[in-house]
């Protein structure tokens, strides 16, 4: 196995295993390495398939984290993930490795390392992908089970002679503020990482396929964008940050992005893996279809 810390430099190596095998919403390169929350971005390979990942400090404990599943065949993830874990704990001599699966592959990871020397601890917590077929999707809002989102969005825009504009030439210091107003609004439970979000702002959205804001009044009260996933016809909606100071924007917003997505023509719009409360304020919307993807400790039997 082959640990590459310089992200840059080996960019067309990474690139070269994302066009290949490439299938998550979160397998993108400009993504990956501005995910400073999670720690140190790395990729580590064996010549076959590889795999974006973060090497961070937890207290005294030494953790990998990885970004999604491997970029790798089908059939190769279980067994690239076993040298994975062999090659984090045994070479480096880490404590643990976190991962975030399908489901699916939890319970088949799970199955293979039995009678190993390392085994599937629980999982910490699940996370549940609302995904939308972009042609169900009525962007009139007409019909009764849109009436309540509709008066939403028509008083938003009546009240607030709002704009939506493209947001990759809005004003750097004005979104950094969204983005920490939206930080400091969230409750102790929820996981507000942040400084991937200023980062990504930094960098002009690179990466992104599509950044809009509202604006009210010439400033920013909110963004969403995201990508076309690699190897498919589907598109993920990866970035919703609001002022909550303004009622319902969030689903204002949420609409507004599922009628731009639709407008790109791809197939299928996934709106990211939430816990419970998320999933049921994205559960407004009518989601055709849904995924899970657990988050769990990988560490060695004592």
């Amino acid at each position: 196995m082959q640990e590459i810390n310089n992200i840059d430099g080996n960019k067309e190596l990474i690139l070269g295993y994302l066009y290949k095998f490439g299938f998550m919403p979160e397998h993108n390169f400009e993504y990956f390495k501005r995910q400073i929350d999670e720690g140190v971005p790395a990729f580590v390979h064996d010549g076959e398939s590889g795999f974006m990942c973060f090497f961070s400090n937890n207290g005294k404990k030494l953790i990998a984290k990885g970004l999604v599943e491997p970029l790798a065949a089908q059939e190769k993830i279980i067994p690239f993930l076993k040298k994975f874990i062999r090659f984090c704990i045994e070479e480096k001599k880490l404590d643990k490795v976190v991962l975030e699966t399908r489901y699916e592959t939890k319970l088949k990871l799970a199955e293979h390392l039995n009678g190993t020397a390392y085994r599937v601890v629980k999982e910490r917590y699940h996370l549940t992908w609302p995904v939308f077929i972009t042609k169900n999707f009525d962007e009139t809002l007409s019909g009764g089970k849109w009436k309540k989102i509709r008066y939403f969005k028509n008083k938003f825009f009546k009240d607030y002679a709002a704009i939506v504009d493209d947001a990759k030439d809005e004003d750097r210091d004005a979104l950094n503020k969204l983005v920490m107003g939206w930080k400091n609004s969230r409750t102790a439970t929820d996981r507000a990482y942040y400084k991937g979000y200023l980062e990504i702002i930094k960098s002009g959205f690179s990466g992104f396929d599509m950044v809009k804001v509202i604006r009210v009044q010439g400033r920013p009260i909110s963004i969403f964008g995201g990508w076309k996933i690699v190897n498919s016809n589907n598109y993920y909606s990866c970035l919703g940050i609001y002022d909550y100071a303004y009622e319902n924007i969030g689903e204002v917003s949420n609409v507004i992005d599922l009628a731009l997505i639709k407008q790109m023509g791809v197939e299928k719009a996934d709106f990211g893996g939430g816990e419970v409360k998320l999933t049921n304020f994205k559960k407004k919307f009518f989601p055709d279809e849904f995924y899970r993807t657990d988050v769990y400790t990988v560490d060695k039997r004592s």
